[in-house]
């Protein structure tokens, strides 16, 4: 599917935001490295204060808390940016990994200047990605306070059907990777609450995922369900 940033306030999943592509014409003068599938790119205590730039690949961008629980903050794959480490902060905690075989460029604060006096427009596209990536955190944010788990999982499921769902016969297919670890991940649920829920809806003939692709039989009953904040009561 076509990218388009108009489109950002209806993002549900936080994988590459804002592409910034000018900057492939660039990598000449940062750092190019190449790291395996489960590499840690960067870890907490870290002082390798770049801005780093994925050319292929996937890469995760978590926070680590206490007792080693692990909080995922996006996703992002080619053209996209991390700026996650960019400057010192005190306990920022971010931790970043290779989540398939990836290649990145780092680029200093000092060969970012030189870049943008070259090209001035890059400043915008840098700005365009945090735009999308704020956007979507706030977005996050209103999730967490104002709906509970199984609410989140179902809103999730009904936001990707609207961006994602290509009719198929009397269904609806989104054919995005979506497991369901990373459903739990983005909206906070337990892994058992996002079981029991996909559980639910394959029973009620609502839902069910198939390996690498999720199918929406009644987005009605689903956008319904959505709403009912007792909804959880049915699956407890």
């Amino acid at each position: 599917m076509e990218y388009s940033f108009e489109k950002e306030g209806l993002r549900s999943i936080p994988d590459t935001f804002y592409p910034v592509e000018k900057l492939k014409d660039f990598t000449h003068m940062g750092t190019v490295k190449t790291y395996a599938k489960g590499s840690t790119i960067v870890f907490p205590d870290d002082e390798n204060y770049m801005l780093i730039y994925v050319l292929s690949g996937r890469i995760s961008v978590s926070v680590l808390a206490d007792e080693e629980k692990e909080k995922l903050i996006y996703y992002t794959g080619e053209n996209g940016i991390i700026c996650a480490r960019m400057y010192h902060m005190d306990n920022d905690n971010i931790y970043i990994v290779a989540t398939q075989k990836s290649k990145v460029c780092y680029f200093s604060e000092e060969q970012l200047s030189t870049i943008f006096s070259q090209d001035n427009a890059i400043i915008f596209e840098i700005i365009k990605s945090f735009i999308s990536k704020v956007r979507f955190c706030t977005k996050q944010n209103l999730e967490l306070t104002y709906y509970n788990p199984t609410n989140r999982i179902l809103r999730l499921l009904h936001e990707v059907y609207l961006s994602n769902g290509i009719l198929v016969g009397d269904s609806y297919e989104i054919c995005i990777n979506l497991s369901l670890k990373f459903i739990s991940q983005i909206t906070g649920a337990h892994y058992v609450t996002v079981c029991r829920v996909l559980g639910y809806l394959k029973k009620q003939k609502i839902v069910e995922k198939i390996k690498n692709k999720i199918i929406i039989y009644d987005p009605d009953k689903l956008q319904e369900l959505s709403n009912d904040n007792f909804f959880y009561r049915n699956i407890y």
